[in-house]
């Protein structure tokens, strides 16, 4: 695991941070880091005790601060011509039950479906399945979060 925080200009990377209710929850976000100590989140969010999602992005300074956040997993590299339609595709991924994955839709769920259909669309390259990266990314969540730290790192099943 990195320690060095430092996020590469152009890199998507998935960011789990801590719900603070049960060591095996974690809101679930993709991050397209822009510039220096800017970027734009996207993810999916809903009210406390809804099960009404929908999807948002807005641009994010100094995420690497962010309260709560135990990991950011570099899954890919994108040329900045890309930016835009990047963030077209992730708000076209379903906000519904996962027939791919047989699960009711969460921030988690709607990650797993936008990492599939960015790797099938060539936006990034996984080298692994999407479950195997999901599995990276809570072990370091857990890791980091019993020990009170948070990481970078590049992605295992990721080609960046």
């Amino acid at each position: 695991m990195s320690t060095q925080f430092t996020l590469e200009v152009n890199a998507l990377y998935i960011l789990l941070s801590d719900r603070g209710e049960n060591i095996y929850t974690f809101h679930w976000r993709l991050y397209l880091h822009q510039a220096t100590n800017s970027g734009y989140i996207y993810h999916l969010i809903n009210e406390t005790n809804s099960t009404s999602w929908h999807f948002d992005s807005q641009p994010s300074e100094n995420v690497i601060a962010s309260q709560g956040l135990l990991v950011a997993l570099k899954i890919g590299v994108l040329d900045p011509i890309l930016h835009q339609s990047l963030r077209d595709r992730l708000q076209e991924t379903p906000i519904a039950y996962s027939t791919r994955f047989h699960e009711s839709i969460t921030c988690r769920v709607w990650l797993k479906q936008a990492l599939f259909a960015l790797d099938d669309e060539g936006y990034i390259k996984l080298t692994h399945p999407v479950n195997d990266i999901e599995a990276e990314a809570i072990d370091f969540a857990i890791k980091n979060k019993i020990n009170g730290q948070k990481t970078i790192s590049q992605s295992a099943g990721s080609q960046a």
